[in-house]
């Protein structure tokens, strides 16, 4: 195929240049397999191509002689030097620029002056041994030739000499030197000599400059490839005796180059080692020369002169067996394998084939080697049997199938590993895959495999092998009660195969349960430890840095700051041992689990008198300040961190984005997530965080950006992204949206779905009152196997509640009093109670105080009782909210008549029951204990006395009162209390929280109600007129958009979004005329409406430019003499539903 490719060539262009051959192709043209061992990697094509594409050549480089065309081929190799006859060699050289030795020359240029290249140490052209020439002859064949000039040829070739042959002294066949072409002005190859020039053509003068050279690139240890050719060039030129001494040294130089070329380079210097000098290093090498070099059986012979060597070490056997092995098994030819195998005696006396299996990481890398091992069992061991019957016997065929089981383990597919193992059921197999299932995700599998091995006949687990299942058990994403269920079988096995549990066991046993709160189990296993290995001799128990550390949190996981401050003491009072900073952060995270705002400053400012913070320390306090909206107190945490050398980490940069954003300092904190990447810190969570604040703000398009930075940045999502992202669209009423984008997620499996997800679309549904689908919903996650938790369960509560916005045909199916009946069953089976008996069933609690952070804190029990109490005080049935409310108190606050403050949501729960009960005195006593209770636990860290601009309240909470303020606002309303209103917003103002949108609604149209004109008007257009957008039919008319953007609507639907509703200007507009007709008979009334106008010049214009409409809340509220200015025309009315910010953002928490 060669030939005929090279025929082809266009003539004009390559064979004008190309003197022709003196010989038939068919006699010189032959490729040996040396070709593609040696040279076929490092060929390239020369400049010649380039001037040749050209069209023409220096007209100053003359004809070519004879004697150029024996040139040997240097290191810019012309692709068909071993097609072409020695001419072809000579022009080449004529147009490559000089270089040092196996340079490669660069691009050549139209029109540049050509020149040869220094000779490459080895080329399949090249003899191995040159002629001796006279000098008057070898400086003659430097010299321009003349044309028509030629060289004697030796006519004795090497090109016909096997691979496998190693040519020996006074053996090496001779060719005469080729000359080369000089152009004038340009610097030559200095060395006379060629590389491969013997011993006996070099002077004493020439070899000082050759040892010298040697030794200094032999010193240099380099594995640059250039050197090694260089190594090799020295090498060459050196006498035999000298040769002799450093033929290791060359050797193992040549070896770290790991070209293929150099394989034959190293074979050669390796047979010319003494069996008596081999080394550990020499031997491998020259194993991976003759296995480079296709020669297995070579490779074999040196393999077990290895064996019997006792100087060779076992590691370097092992590695020669492992190159031999896969070569063999790569091979179709089952004679390579038991060539190999047949030595298996020789090799058991050296090494356990148990230990060193492990190490064979060739064959593991052997492509299909798992189906290899299965077929083995049927196949393999037919073709390793002699025909007489004295072949291999089975112990050597089966300790070849172990390692062939156990090498395939580490690749072959999941669907193989079970049926691997079943083929030897060996042991060590089992252990080897266990032992790395974490690292490579193989978690569940893991776990199935460990069941099998645990039942094996004569098994016995090791310790890596159980804390690794423990790990993968860890891990898996399964029903909780499942995961304690496999745990405590792990933890079974631990006394069934070792009587006593290991330390390390016991440490991860008690973290799991501190973890997840389980106080009586983990005091259970602390106390048998503690006497286990409390005696351990040359080892302290006590005072081990997480000996007291599982104690302390399990007491911070359930919020209990009491215990937790108790065993803190403990540990230096009674134990007399100084708490690390381990301890203090566990106390640090107690008082922050519990909301214990207070109680986490003053512990972090002990922890800095005392002992010496971490980031761990700095991230806690930081993110619980930044997540309150304590933006000055942030940063001066994060400041004083770096002062004293803590540098800072994703938890401590995290806690600035929430503080920035709690202040409405977006930007802000974008640039905060953007700086960290450039330092190198991309971590996901960071961006997350700024995604949900967005979605909270009901801002779509920032999200849309947000995500685009983040692509830029290469910041990957990961689940929670697209969890944020569901929030946003859920908030922003867009239901559909986030169904479709949860069900192209399970189709096409463009992220991990977790029952999060399903958790934020069925919140999603429920705040956009869509009850139905919830259901169907649910069943979908059991459908693609998500078990069904309390959170999950719960949601189907909520839209079993949500009875009255089902459709009609749903609706119909039972009474009212059957769809309560049922949302109680519901609630009630996902905590176990009985209804009948509720209390009855449940043991006698102790007693518990209140505790800082109850009202404001937040899990996953006071957001379920809160919300079904909200729900039953909706359908008025209070004697059930009631109840629920003692429940709660019974279970989680000790006792009924605890001193103990409730949970927001459920005193807002119990202020509207007591409302619509008309029990104003109840109103007037709850409001108290919230409005104080919130003062005191969302005080503000950046709060000082004597700096009034300072901020009271953490920004997080300014807006928790809102529904509190409702109530109180409608209580004073009824009772026509307008000064009890104003004092009302005032004092609640004066404690630095804020009314919401709806309040300021509400107390504007109560004031107009109450005759309390000049307050409604000024504080409407203070507070609200600012995001006022118009009247629709007056922007339609006036040629204008008349539908707002989709993002401004969106903005609008938030609480936090101060903007007037149409109630609202119906009632001012009302007040205004009222004042206007007053103003005929009242002095007073006229003053008022003329201040009124000149303060409140948007609310006036407003009302000035409304247009009739006709619809039931102009007629409700204005009356027919209110109507003599109005145009009949149609309004737009907007008369957005204003629910508690409570039920949208915990909802979807």
């Amino acid at each position: 195929m060669l030939e005929k490719t090279a025929a082809s060539l266009e003539p004009c262009g390559f064979q004008r240049v190309v003197p022709g051959a003196s010989q038939s192709f068919r006699t010189t043209r032959q490729l040996r397999n040396t070709f593609w061992q040696h040279g076929a990697n490092y060929i390239e094509l020369t400049a010649a191509w380039q001037s040749l594409m050209h069209g023409t050549l220096d007209p100053s480089m003359g004809s070519t002689s004879e004697e150029n065309r024996g040139t040997a081929l240097s290191a810019s190799a012309f692709l068909l030097d071993f097609l072409y006859p020695s001419g072809t060699v000579a022009l080449m050289r004529r147009f490559s620029r000089d270089a040092s030795v196996s340079g490669r020359p660069g691009g050549l240029r139209y029109g540049q002056r050509f020149t040869r290249i220094g000779p490459r140490p080895y080329t399949s052209s090249l003899p191995r041994r040159q002629v001796k020439r006279p000098e008057t002859e070898l400086a003659n064949s430097q010299e321009a030739p003349e044309a028509g000039e030629t060289d004697t040829v030796n006519p004795v070739d090497t090109t016909n000499l096997e691979d496998n042959e190693v040519p020996q002294t006074g053996r090496a066949l001779d060719t005469a030197v080729n000359g080369v072409v000089r152009d004038p002005g340009v610097e030559t190859y200095e060395t006379l000599t060629q590389p491969d020039t013997p011993l006996n053509e070099t002077d004493d003068s020439s070899a000082d400059i050759h040892i010298e050279a040697l030794d200094r690139l032999l010193e240099s240890d380099s594995d640059d490839p250039e050197d090694a050719d260089r190594v090799w060039y020295h090498y060459r030129a050196l006498k035999e005796p000298l040769q002799t001494i450093y033929v290791e040294r060359v050797l193992d130089f040549l070896s770290k180059s790991g070209r293929i070329s150099d394989a034959w380079k190293i074979s050669e210097l390796f047979h010319k080692v003494p069996l008596e000098r081999w080394t550990s290093s020499v031997f491998l090498e020259g194993v991976t020369a003759e296995i480079n070099l296709q020669n297995d059986s070579r490779a074999v012979e040196v393999f077990i002169e290895g064996l019997q060597h006792s100087s060779i070490d076992v590691p370097s056997l092992v590695d020669a067996l492992d190159l031999i092995l896969a070569s063999a098994l790569r091979s179709d030819d089952p004679e390579k394998l038991k060539a190999l195998w047949r030595h298996y005696p020789e090799m058991a006396k050296r090494w356990d084939f148990g230990g060193i299996t492990s190490q064979l990481k060739r064959v593991s890398s052997i492509p299909g080697l798992a189906q290899i091992a299965l077929d083995f069992q049927t196949l393999g061991r037919q073709k390793l049997q002699e025909p007489e019957g004295t072949g291999l016997g089975e112990e050597v065929l089966d300790t070849l199938q172990r390692i062939l089981v156990r090498r395939a383990l580490l690749t072959c597919a999941d669907s193989q590993v079970i049926p691997l193992l079943d083929v030897t059921k060996d042991p060590l197999a089992f252990e080897e895959f266990l032992r790395s299932v974490s690292t490579r995700g193989k978690q569940e599998l893991g776990t199935q495999v460990y069941r099998i091995y645990r039942d094996l006949a004569g098994s016995t687990p090791s310790h890596a092998v159980l804390h690794e299942v423990f790990k993968a058990h860890l891990r898996l994403r399964t029903p909780m009660a499942m995961k304690y269920a496999e745990l405590e079988t792990l933890w079974g096995d631990w006394h069934k195969f070792y009587t006593t549990p290991s330390y390390r066991a016991f440490q991860k046993y008690l973290a799991f349960y501190a973890t997840q709160g389980e106080t009586q189990r983990v005091y259970e296993l602390w106390t048998r430890f503690i006497e286990l290995y409390r005696d351990e001799p040359g080892f302290s128990i006590l005072k081990a840095d997480d000996t007291f550390a599982h104690l302390l949190h399990v007491h911070a996981v359930r919020g209990e700051v009491d215990e937790a401050e108790r065993i803190f003491n403990d540990i230096s009072g009674k134990f007399g041992i100084k708490p690390n900073t381990h301890c203090w952060n566990i106390l640090l995270n107690a008082h922050a689990k519990a909301g214990d705002y207070d109680g986490a400053i003053s512990t972090f400012e002990r922890l800095l008198s005392t002992g010496k913070p971490d980031r761990y320390s700095y991230g806690t306090i930081m993110q619980m300040a930044g997540s309150r909206g304590d933006l000055g107190y942030t940063i001066d945490l994060y400041r004083q961190g770096l002062a004293r050398g803590v540098r800072p980490n994703d938890a401590i940069l995290s806690s600035l984005v929430d503080a920035y954003c709690q202040n409405e300092h977006l930007q802000e904190a974008q640039d905060v997530c953007v700086r960290a990447v450039r330092k190198g810190i991309v971590v996901t969570r960071m961006w997350n965080k700024l995604i949900g604040y967005h979605a909270v703000r009901r801002d779509l398009a920032a999200i849309n950006k947000v995500l685009e930075l983040m692509a830029d940045n290469n910041v990957p999502y990961n689940e929670f992204t697209y969890q944020q992202l569901l929030v946003g669209l859920s908030l922003c009423r867009q239901s559909q949206h986030a169904l479709n984008l949860l069900a192209v997620a399970l189709k096409d499996n463009i992220f991990e779905v977790t029952p999060a997800h399903f958790h934020i679309v069925m919140a999603a549904l429920l705040i956009n009152g869509q009850p139905g689908p919830v259901r169907r919903i649910h069943k979908l996650m059991q459908d693609h196997g998500f078990p069904s938790s309390s959170v999950t369960l719960f949601q189907v509560t909520q839209a079993l509640g949500r009875w009255r916005k089902l459709p009609p045909k749903q609706r119909t199916r039972l009474t009212p009093t059957e769809w309560l009946g049922k949302t109680l069953r519901s609630f009630n089976q996902i905590y176990g109670l009985d209804n009948q008996k509720r209390l009855g069933r449940l043991s006698p609690p102790a007693p518990k105080h209140g505790r800082p952070g109850e009202l404001l804190g937040k899990n996953t029990e006071k957001f379920q009782f809160g919300t079904m109490v909200y729900m039953l005080t909706e359908m008025k049935n209070f004697l059930e909210a009631r109840q629920l409310v003692d429940l709660y108190q019974y279970i989680f606050q000790g006792r009924q008549d605890s001193d103990a403050v409730l949970p927001l949501t459920m005193l807002n729960s119990i202020m509207i029951a007591e409302f619509q009960e008309n029990r104003y005195d109840r109103v007037l006593a709850t409001w108290g204990i919230l409005f104080q209770s919130a003062k005191e636990e969302a005080r503000s860290a950046d709060f000082v006395e004597d700096l009034p601009h300072t901020a009271k309240i953490s920004p997080k909470y300014r807006y928790i009162l809102s529904t509190g303020i409702g109530v109180m606002q409608k209580m004073l309303f009824n009772q026509g209390d307008a000064a009890g209103i104003l004092s009302l917003v005032r004092d609640v103002r004066s404690a630095g929280f804020e009314p919401d949108s709806k309040n300021w609604n509400h107390y504007i149209q109560a004031l107009v109600q109450l005759k309390e004109y000049k307050e409604a008007f000024i504080t409407c257009e203070i507070m609200l007129m600012p995001n006022w957008t118009g009247w629709f039919l007056v922007r339609q008319n006036e040629n204008m958009q008349s539908r707002l953007p989709l993002d401004m609507r969106r903005k609008g639907s938030s609480p936090r979004h101060l903007r007037p509703v149409a109630t609202t200007l119906y009632y001012l507009a009302k007040g205004y005329m009222e004042l206007d007709r007053l103003s005929h008979w009242s002095a007073e009334a006229a003053k008022m409406s003329r201040e009124i106008e000149q303060e409140c010049v948007q609310v006036v214009r407003a009302i000035k430019s409304m247009i009739r409409v006709h619809s039931e809340l102009e007629y409700e509220i204005l009356s027919e003499e209110d109507y003599v200015d109005f145009d009949s025309a149609e309004l737009e009315y907007d008369d957005q539903d204003f629910r508690g910010e409570y039920r949208e953002e915990e909802a979807i928490r």
